[in-house]
């Protein structure tokens, strides 16, 4: 007999319906949404110990071989999303800052920082991109717990929340390091993108949903999580990263892939209104966060 839910980690809601029972990468569990608060996320979750070996030793190895890289390939590949996220960001950053980012991968985004605030530090869990950041001259935190109390003014975490299986217990340690007054920058995939809750491609949601991102936030889900966290200042922004001849691509292909495909057709007046619409609609394919510690 399948396993069920009995209780969302979010609202206590005990009524649930299953959306995903297909993974990206089969680990035996699927993906349910509270029919209270609407929060989807996978079921059995998996323990402390497994999301630890998980993201320690097999997640770099599934992740290594999906996308053929190493770290200084990532680091390079990346490039465009580390700017992107500067762009998103520096309207927030002083010269007299102390930043962290959890998560950083291969450095790509505190590099460029380096030279724009007073501190950096980088928090990697993957032992093979955690040393790459050493290697090229980022301070690294082995844990939140090695970092002071009070001494950061700006925190970065993308594409991570989506991946912990006890966000609370996250965001109390990322209190912890946090000055009055400091900001926590997030980004994660909505949920609410239009391949899957508008134009309901199959073959992106067995793509979409994968064990590596134990919750899915929508605009209303991660508010809600905010606030259960004790913040009250926060504003969550609509982002489209993926252009029209994506979402094109993935209906005729059922593949990802194809961004700039039709480029010769779609003027770039039509790519900003689709990108736009999709936004304004929080269609979006994600979410950027920005919480106020007081």
């Amino acid at each position: 007999m399948t396993e069920i839910p009995k209780r969302c980690s979010l609202c206590g809601g005990s009524s649930f319906e299953a959306v995903a029972t297909k993974l990206r990468y089969e680990k035996g569990q699927s993906g349910y949404q509270c029919k209270d608060c609407s929060l989807i996320f996978l079921y059995p979750p998996m323990s402390p110990e497994e999301e630890q070996r998980f993201y320690e030793e097999e997640y770099g190895i599934i992740y290594s071989k999906e996308k053929n890289t190493t770290p200084k390939d990532l680091f390079e590949a990346r490039q465009e999303d580390a700017h992107m996220y500067l762009d998103w960001v520096e309207d927030w950053l002083k010269p007299d800052n102390s930043c962290l980012e959890i998560g950083c991968a291969s450095g790509y985004f505190l590099v460029l920082l380096r030279d724009r605030v007073k501190k950096i530090i980088g928090l990697e869990t993957h032992l093979e991109l955690h040393r790459y950041c050493q290697e090229i001259g980022i301070p690294m935190a082995e844990s939140l717990e090695d970092i002071e109390a009070n001494s950061m003014d700006r925190v970065f975490a993308f594409f991570v929340l989506e991946h912990l299986g006890d966000p609370r217990s996250f965001f109390s340690s990322v209190r912890r390091v946090c000055r009055p007054g400091a900001n926590i920058f997030l980004v994660v995939p909505n949920v609410d993108d239009v391949l899957l809750s508008e134009y309901k491609i199959s073959d992106f949601r067995d793509f979409y949903f994968t064990p590596a991102h134990q919750f899915y936030y929508s605009r209303e889900t991660m508010g809600r999580l905010f606030r259960e966290c004790g913040f009250s200042r926060y504003e969550i922004l609509p982002k489209q990263r993926y252009d029209l001849s994506n979402h094109m691509h993935w209906m005729m292909t059922g593949r990802p892939g194809g961004m700039g495909r039709f480029s010769h057709i779609f003027n770039d007046s039509l790519l900003k209104s689709y990108a736009a619409n999709l936004e304004d609609r929080f269609l979006c394919d994600t979410l950027f966060a920005m919480i106020t510690v007081e």
